[in-house]
């Protein structure tokens, strides 16, 4: 096979990202109903990034005293605003629940997908 051939058979990106549904795609709709607001899950959030330190964050952070709440600003300036739109562009392209694994597994695979989702869902088991 030549290089054009060999090009027209590789998935591109989107391909991959627009490819055939998962398995629990196809049922979500039929089984929960949302009942969460957007301001509902922007201030639960909200509350679990900023209010809900362990104990080992607080001592760690008085001795530096104000400066804490400029780190604060600085990561959420830095951090979580670009996390948010870009979690905020990927939901406009493609709209399914389950979404950082579903993102990452249709453009990286199922090994990474899993990985992501795993890494999405291990801290929220330790809170």
């Amino acid at each position: 096979m030549n290089k054009l051939e060999e090009q027209q058979y590789a998935p591109t990106i989107i391909q991959n990202v627009i490819g055939e549904p998962l398995r629990s795609e196809q049922r979500t709709g039929e089984l929960l109903p949302r009942t969460l607001s957007r301001v509902d899950m922007l201030v639960i959030f909200i509350t679990i990034v900023l209010f809900i330190p362990n104990a080992s964050v607080i001592q760690a952070t008085q001795g530096a005293g104000a400066a804490t709440y400029l780190y604060w600003a600085i990561g959420t300036i830095t951090f979580l605003v670009p996390g948010a739109i870009v979690c905020g562009q990927l939901n406009r392209f493609l709209p399914v629940d389950g979404a950082i694994y579903v993102w990452t597994h249709r453009a990286l695979g199922p090994l990474w997908g899993f990985f992501a989702g795993f890494c999405a869902w291990f801290p929220g088991v330790l809170v």
